[in-house]
């Protein structure tokens, strides 16, 4: 039933399975990293009235608070 393999061809198998793994693995977390992107798009803000901390989606320089109405700044770290 089991027959021989030559160790070349066992050692190219396993190469190119370490291979596949590997690209696998990077397509993975470039996929992770692209769906994750929306956050990084996304300003914060902090309400000088109320005080509620909100986030708007894209890049905005001011937002409107939800709660109060208030006109705030975007946050920078």
């Amino acid at each position: 039933m089991l027959q021989s393999v030559d160790l070349g061809v066992f050692l190219a198998f396993l190469v190119g399975l370490a291979a596949l793994i590997l690209f696998g693995l990077q397509a993975w977390y470039r996929r992770d990293a692209i769906l994750s992107d929306h956050r990084r798009l996304s300003s914060a803000f902090s309400c000088a009235r109320c005080g509620l901390t909100y986030v708007r989606p894209r890049r905005r320089e001011e937002g409107v608070c939800p709660s109060c109405g208030w006109n705030n700044v975007r946050l920078k770290f």
